[in-house]
């Protein structure tokens, strides 16, 4: 089997808009499967090179999951703050609609979330982003959409199984790094880069599970516990954008510059927020036992091959970030439809087993992780089914 970074993506589609000028790329990395599926992102300065690295990213989460889907992934160069945004993605979803009718799996990503994805889908006139499952799943679109209901069910936390799948996924790949050091869960002290929906599902399973939040970045700033006061997790959550909280004389809470937290003395230090954060220029500064990057393409590969040097784990984001992909398995995969409990169980019994394979076979052969995790796609080609979700 070839690995999808050591070939040409399959289809690129590039999209220039005629009101703005700005352009947008949908990527499908592969033609091997009836499915594709990954997110959709807004972002100042996206290039069809980072999509197309994102869509080979997408593809390595299927085969670790031992899925029979093709790695996609969509975005426009836009700023998520600028007032024509949601004008601005539905022009370019209505560019790939027959992509989205047809084959791609849409979900979202950096700046974008379901709840807008399918807002714009229904006003174009499609049931769901996600419709292609239907066809590929050989249900109907009445049984696709009763099951694809489950997502929008109360998960934990106060969210949604929907809002809580992929940060859920890193948490559990996170537990199971800490299993692997052999850190107690409950002496675990996490760092996280990120304030969006990843990073705050992510918090809230680790929280949990008894995990120590001490330190928070947002793309502004970094709240730091300090030593003896706990982060005030349920305000800060309940914040649906820049992260706040109380700070100065008496709160426990200090504010640092948004790098500082990567800096941090931890166990763990969670990257839920952009690609290439930690390179060979900065990887000496990380103090952290371990880095778990459920963002895409978080660690560079000269940065993870320092951190290696470092002594310092690192998960490739393939595996630390799939947790999403796992929950539609768990979704899709069985006869008769679950329960987001089942859904989350599935998932974690899942990560656990693919971190734990992981490691083992990177501290056996004296290798680093992302190596690891390659050969294990290597030796375990998929292979197509009629199903591209089975787990029964």
């Amino acid at each position: 089997m070839s690995l999808p970074s050591d070939r040409q993506a399959m289809l690129v589609v590039e999209y220039l808009d005629p009101e703005e000028g700005f352009k947008g790329w949908l990527v499908i990395d592969g033609a091997e499967h009836a499915l594709c599926a990954g997110g959709m992102r807004v972002q100042p300065g996206l290039s069809r090179e980072q999509v197309q690295a994102m869509a080979r990213n997408m593809t390595m989460k299927m085969r670790i999951c031992g899925l029979p889907i093709d790695g996609a992934k969509c975005g426009i160069d836009y700023h998520p703050q600028a007032p024509g945004k949601l004008a601005a993605m539905t022009r370019f979803m209505a560019a790939i609609r027959p992509h989205i009718e047809s084959r791609y799996s849409m979900g979202p990503d950096l700046n974008t979330s379901m709840a807008e994805l399918e807002t714009i889908a229904r006003q174009l006139g499609l049931p769901s982003v996600k419709m292609a499952i239907a066809q590929a799943q050989g249900l109907s679109m009445a049984a696709f959409l009763d099951r694809y209901a489950v997502l929008s069910q109360p998960a934990a936390g106060g969210f949604s199984l929907g809002r809580l799948r992929a940060g859920f996924g890193v948490a559990q790949a996170a537990l199971a790094t800490l299993k692997a050091l052999d850190i107690p869960i409950r002496q675990a002290r996490v760092a996280v880069q990120g304030f969006g929906n990843l990073a705050k599902a992510t918090i809230v399973a680790l929280r949990e599970a008894g995990a120590t939040v001490t330190a928070i970045a947002d793309a502004e700033r970094c709240l730091v516990a300090q030593p003896g006061h706990p982060l005030p997790l349920d305000e800060l959550l309940a914040q649906p954008g820049t992260l706040l909280g109380p700070t100065g004389p008496g709160s426990g809470t200090q504010v640092k510059g948004r790098e500082e937290v990567l800096t941090q003395d931890c166990e763990l230090l969670v990257l839920a927020a952009l690609e290439n954060v930690i390179q060979a220029d900065n990887a000496r500064l990380i103090k952290a036992r371990a880095v778990i990057p459920g963002a895409n393409l978080a660690v560079t590969p000269e940065g993870e091959a320092a951190l290696f040097a470092q002594g310092v784990t690192v998960l490739p984001s393939f595996v630390a970030g799939c947790g999403g992909t796992l929950a539609m398995n768990g979704l899709f995969g069985p006869l008769r439809p679950p329960s987001p409990r089942q859904v989350l169980d599935y998932l974690a019994q899942a990560m656990t087993q693919t971190v734990a394979k992981v490691l083992a076979l990177s501290d056996k052969e004296k290798i680093n992780p992302t190596q690891a995790a390659r050969r294990l796609c290597e030796r375990h080609p998929v292979v197509p089914r009629l199903r591209p979700y089975a787990c029964d």
